[in-house]
């Protein structure tokens, strides 16, 4: 049976944990925890050892860097991570965010932009992992929902810049997703896992709040394209509209 090791027992962490425990033997890390197969372990502390790695066949980097946190924090965080998994040569998936991705209008791939024109803190951090870990692949996710996340939880329909269009994805797709790349040992890719369809936050809204269809007639903002994954990994989504993501 292979061993995973995932890094970060978040809210994805912990389901991913669910997902994957049936086919595969599951280590997580978590700041604290007193759980058999668990690894107490901050990573924003500055007493970090490192583990023999070598034992796990796949390790899955699920810890945020987002704009929370400063550049120099996130690089404390990240370079302590990397102390802890050591030399390892095997498979790492990274999670990331398709905020990496300026603001701009029309469809967005994994190459539309270069290096030089992605936001930070997104690609300093992949790139200190890519860096380290070559083998290493990176998911970039939309805006997670699903279970007791949906869009009108956050927003309502007084907000202003309804007409942007949506990059979500369903938690149970980024969660296949990750399977479908141990199951095939994907190694050195970029993958963005947004839902292939784009409706505006306003055709949401209205659906998760007055069950009404309606089509927005002016849309704008960035439209990421899944269309990489879907075609490489012969991926089929679960969820591809976040007008559905709160049923």
């Amino acid at each position: 049976m292979k061993e995973v090791l995932i890094i970060g027992k978040g809210w994805i962490g912990e389901k991913l944990e669910k997902q994957l425990k049936n086919q595969f033997k599951i280590t997580t890390t978590k700041r604290n925890s007193d759980a058999e197969n668990s690894i107490s372990v901050d990573f924003d502390s500055a007493k970090i050892i490192s583990i023999d790695s070598t034992k796990y066949d796949f390790i899955i980097i699920t810890i945020p860097f987002g704009k929370r946190n400063t550049m120099e924090e996130l690089n404390f965080r990240f370079d302590n991570l990397i102390q802890f998994i050591g030399n390892y040569n095997k498979n790492i998936l990274l999670l990331s965010s398709t905020g990496i991705y300026t603001e701009s209008n029309g469809f967005i791939s994994e190459n539309t932009f270069p290096d030089a024109q992605l936001n930070d803190p997104y690609i300093s951090i992949e790139n200190k992992i890519k860096t380290k870990f070559p083998q290493a692949s990176i998911l970039r996710l939309g805006g997670i929902m699903g279970n007791t996340r949906y869009l009108s939880k956050y927003l309502d329909l007084d907000r202003e810049s309804l007409d942007e269009v949506a990059n979500h994805v369903h938690y149970e797709d980024i969660l296949n997703v990750i399977k479908t790349c141990i199951d095939n040992n994907i190694t050195n890719e970029i993958y963005n896992v947004v839902a292939p369809q784009h409706p505006t936050k306003e055709e949401i809204l209205e659906y998760q709040i007055n069950h009404k269809i309606i089509k927005t007639e002016t849309k704008k903002g960035k439209t990421i394209s899944s269309q990489k994954l879907m075609n490489e990994l012969n991926y089929q989504f679960l969820y591809e509209n976040p007008i559905y993501f709160k049923d």
